[in-house]
């Protein structure tokens, strides 16, 4: 789900019911409404954020280890070079 789409689900599951939108809230309680959605869209978005850097975090381990392992088969074709060499 995109974080568009979990935003718009929040602010549906938080607005007031059709009947009771409108005159029924007080400037104070539209305040609190609309906090509340900012602090859980924050929270969305922060939440997102550190699922991309986990995964772009794995990606480069995972790089980092095909490279090791490339530059260990080349360690030891030199040092099978070396042996030959010497002989």
């Amino acid at each position: 789900m995109s974080m568009q789409a979990e935003i718009q689900e929040l602010v549906t599951r938080i607005a007031p019911a059709k009947g009771i939108a409108g005159g029924f809230m007080s400037r104070n309680d539209i305040i609190q409404l609309i906090n509340k959605v900012a602090d859980e869209a924050v929270i969305i978005g922060w939440a997102r954020a550190e699922t991309l850097s986990r995964q772009r975090l794995d990606k480069k381990i995972t790089n980092m280890e095909q490279e090791i392992d490339i530059l260990k088969d080349r360690i030891k074709d030199l040092e099978t070079e070396l042996i030959a060499s010497t002989k």
